[in-house]
């Protein structure tokens, strides 16, 4: 583990690395919280018809996607989160 850190340390994951053109580069960090926006996102699209509006476990999923967009945005890369809003919708119609 401590390997690992030494060799990501201040390196910069681009496009090659996660083997895509179109991704800028982003700090370890700002990709894992688009990632994990990414991935609430999806999880709510799975579980939102499944669940009542007032289910606790709804509330507590948009919650973490809350803080996980606002963390996106402390981070500076709050319009690449806002593009994963409108992705996630209009991917879950197609």
């Amino acid at each position: 583990m401590d390997r690992f850190k030494e060799s990501t340390a201040g390196r910069q994951f681009n496009a090659n690395t996660l083997g895509s053109a179109n991704l800028p580069a982003y700090t370890p960090l700002q990709l894992h919280s688009l990632m994990r926006l990414r991935d609430l996102l999806r999880k709510r699209e799975e579980v939102g018809d499944s669940l009542k509006s007032g289910d606790w476990r709804l509330r507590l999923l948009d919650k973490a996607i809350y803080s996980t967009y606002r963390d996106c945005l402390e981070l500076g890369v709050g319009n690449d989160a806002k593009a994963l809003f409108g992705r996630e919708k209009s991917g879950s119609k197609g």
